[in-house]
């Protein structure tokens, strides 16, 4: 079968800076650029990638975030998972760049790991083979959909984000569609840098998951809860230090058996903390992992309870959103501005 052309939509709040998931198509083969590239700026990245991938000719259309880093090859692994109609969509993890900081390191290590990341480990590390995957697989910074199956779904809910591909993935496997992992069709993309933002994206993760699971329901997504029971019982550990009056359990709470499960988890982030300092090398991991799996729990959990008693926000759809193609010459790109008729 002769492999389908492809297109990239890439949603960005502006076009006045540099955008490396474009310049990394500057480093590909000319026989792995794709046909066409669209850049959607404004403040909705449902809604902008929805109306890019409407101006898209070609039959596959890969998105990518403003930072992803394309990996020479890995648009020919995806492409190459879309020869049976019932694959919708196609992607693989995003990778820590090698020549990246210490933290960025640890926070990857903390990401791919069983105990950080549990079954969304997979977006983070290259794990396993090709498989048959599910929306806890596959990233939306690193996502190849079939087009058409893409329209009929009505793409991205502009109502939701983050989240918006998880939400809109779930819909495709109950129209029986097929979604393809492939761990070895890799990108690059920047880690959080420290501590506070490491604790942010935590919290912004676990606020989306719970604002999807309110809009599409699925048992599948029970499994988020755990990190916010995980939070409940962090507070309830500070039971003895306050003066609080009795109320009921509170035997059970301040009882030493009640802190034997978070020994355990202890435990099992120190092992990963080993784990960790195996892969890279780099003896603070003990300590680094063990904390950061912690803040990645806790504040999910705070930002799935957020989610859950809080309205879903307006986001807007009235702003203009401005497409540009992008044309590559030689190693350098050019925004061009389409007029705005094409653009819905």
């Amino acid at each position: 079968m002769t492999q389908p052309d492809y297109a990239v939509v890439i949603a960005v709040d502006t076009a006045e800076k540099v955008i490396p998931s474009v310049e990394s198509f500057l480093k590909l083969p000319a026989s792995e650029r794709p046909s066409e590239i669209y850049v959607s700026t404004g403040r909705n990245p449902s809604l902008q990638r929805n109306i890019g991938l409407n101006l898209c000719k070609s039959p596959l259309v890969y998105f990518l975030d403003e930072d992803s880093w394309v990996i020479p090859g890995t648009p020919t692994l995806l492409m190459n998972h879309f020869q049976g109609q019932r694959t919708a969509a196609a992607g693989g993890p995003n990778l820590p760049y090698p020549d990246c900081s210490n933290f960025e390191k640890t926070a990857s290590g903390v990401l791919a790991s069983w105990l950080g990341s549990f079954k969304v480990r997979n977006r983070y590390a290259s794990i396993g083979s090709v498989k048959e995957a599910t929306e806890k697989d596959l990233i939306l910074c690193n996502m190849m959909v079939r087009k058409e199956a893409f329209q009929k779904a009505n793409g991205f809910r502009t109502d939701l984000y983050p989240n918006e591909e998880n939400e809109f993935l779930n819909r495709l496997l109950h129209q029986e569609y097929q979604l393809i992992y492939d761990p070895a069709a890799a990108i690059y993309r920047p880690r959080r840098k420290n501590f506070w933002a490491f604790c942010w994206q935590a919290f912004r993760y676990g606020r989306g998951r719970a604002r999807q699971m309110k809009v599409y329901p699925c048992l599948s997504d029970l499994v988020h809860m755990i990190p916010f029971f995980f939070a409940v019982y962090v507070i309830t550990l500070l039971t003895p230090l306050l003066p609080l009056p009795d109320f009921p359990f509170k035997s059970w709470v301040v009882s030493p058996y009640w802190r034997i499960p978070f020994y355990l988890f202890l435990a099992l982030a120190f092992g990963t903390g080993a784990s960790v300092v195996s892969w890279f090398r780099h003896a603070l991991d003990f300590i680094g992992v063990p904390v950061l799996i912690f803040l990645r729990h806790f504040f999910y959990g705070v930002g799935l309870f957020v989610g859950l008693v809080t309205p879903l926000p307006k986001r807007p759809t009235d702003i203009p959103i401005q497409i540009y193609q992008v044309k590559i010459t030689g190693d350098r790109y050019k925004l061009i501005p389409l007029p705005s008729g094409k653009q819905r």
